[in-house]
């Protein structure tokens, strides 16, 4: 009998050893991971902080740019005004010079000879002449002010137009900028948003490590004390009853379980969520169900699937951290649902009895 009994407790530890250096592994794995998030989270964080910052700049600088480019397009079309006016003023002064030689001598005449050859004598003749020159000179001096300053406004003009032509090129290459900053930061979001998921995947499994490692602990203290009491005593498979546990489940069970509770009650509080999962365990004590948290949640009623996650693939989605915890505490015997054994998401279904119906949050839970 004590060769026996030795036998049993060799096993028992070859077993637990194997087991809990498995367990502390993948725990150490799971947190080498979470940690490797964090690091590429903090180096992503600083990566959108920077291209925030470059991102600023250059809308600093298109602001800025469209401005300057207004400022321009305004000059130019003010340069164009000015320019169309100092032409009609070189033509103006040129009619004006005209009428001047025509009306000192009141003759008529359209020509600075005939004005020349109307002279009464030879005195005359170089008085007018005299007077022409004078008048001429005058004339084409202010005309010829005119023209410098219609070149200087066209030189300006022309100025204004290239300075456009640069305003006009850096748009383009700041909004290009823009462009590929705005798809690289919307690339970053998108890997934040992985690393969310990664951190989820592996604080969950981190969960179930833990529970795994708390429950073989306790099934080391039990079974030693049950070899302890008797020899006949054989050990168990991992269907282990564990204390304060409501029902027997296995690691898979409380996986399945936490992913359930994610699919039909991810947004809810963690109350709702620890009455799903008390749900799922009112049914596998109920003996109207089947016995065990795997086969209850992939039931069939009438052909149908008792619960929506299982036919829609949602019940595939990795388990969150929280329900996790909400699974543990619904399989250690917490029940908001006072044996409610269906829910519902919204108000209570027709035809039910409103007086056996409590509602979490957007669930409503029934003891029928």
């Amino acid at each position: 009998m004590n060769k026996k009994l030795n036998s049993v407790m060799m096993a028992l530890v070859v077993i637990m050893c194997f087991s809990f250096t498995s367990v502390y592994a993948d725990s150490t794995s799971d947190k080498a991971n979470i940690q490797q998030v964090k690091v590429q989270r903090r180096n992503l964080e600083s990566k959108v902080e920077i291209m925030n910052s470059q991102l600023k700049t250059i809308m600093a600088k298109i602001n800025k740019n469209e401005t300057n480019i207004t400022i321009a397009q305004k000059d130019i079309k003010q340069t164009k005004v000015k320019l169309v006016k100092a032409e009609v003023d070189i033509k103006a002064e040129q009619i004006i010079f005209d009428k001047r030689m025509r009306a000192m001598y009141m003759n008529g005449s359209a020509s600075y000879i005939d004005i020349m050859l109307g002279a009464d004598g030879i005195d005359d003749f170089i008085s007018r002449l005299e007077n022409i020159k004078t008048i001429v000179n005058f004339d084409q001096k202010a005309i010829g002010d005119m023209k410098t300053k219609e070149a200087s406004i066209n030189l300006k003009k022309v100025a204004l137009e290239k300075g456009n032509t640069k305003l006009l090129s850096l748009r383009a290459d700041n909004k290009e900028d823009l462009a590929i900053l705005t798809k690289q930061k919307s690339d970053q979001n998108l890997l934040a948003l992985k690393l969310d998921a990664l951190e989820n995947k592996y604080g969950a499994q981190l969960v179930i490590d833990e529970a795994i490692v708390a429950r073989q602990a306790l099934e080391a203290k039990q079974v030693g004390k049950s070899v302890k009491a008797s020899s006949s005593n054989t050990v168990q498979d991992s269907n282990i009853v564990i204390k304060n546990a409501a029902i027997k489940y296995t690691a898979s069970d409380l996986d399945l379980l936490a992913r359930l509770i994610t699919a039909e009650a991810g947004g809810e509080s963690y109350n709702a969520q620890v009455a799903v999962g008390a749900v799922v365990i009112n049914r596998v004590r109920s003996g109207s169900f089947p016995n065990s948290i795997s086969a209850v949640i992939n039931d069939k009623a009438n052909g149908v699937y008792q619960f929506t996650p299982v036919l829609n693939g949602n019940i595939n989605r990795t388990a969150q951290a929280g329900t996790m915890k909400a699974a543990i505490e619904a399989l250690s015997g917490t029940d908001p649902t006072n044996n409610s054994m269906y829910f519902y998401s919204g108000s209570t279904p027709p035809g039910s009895p409103k007086s056996a119906s409590i509602r979490i949050d957007h669930l409503t839970f029934l003891g029928m």
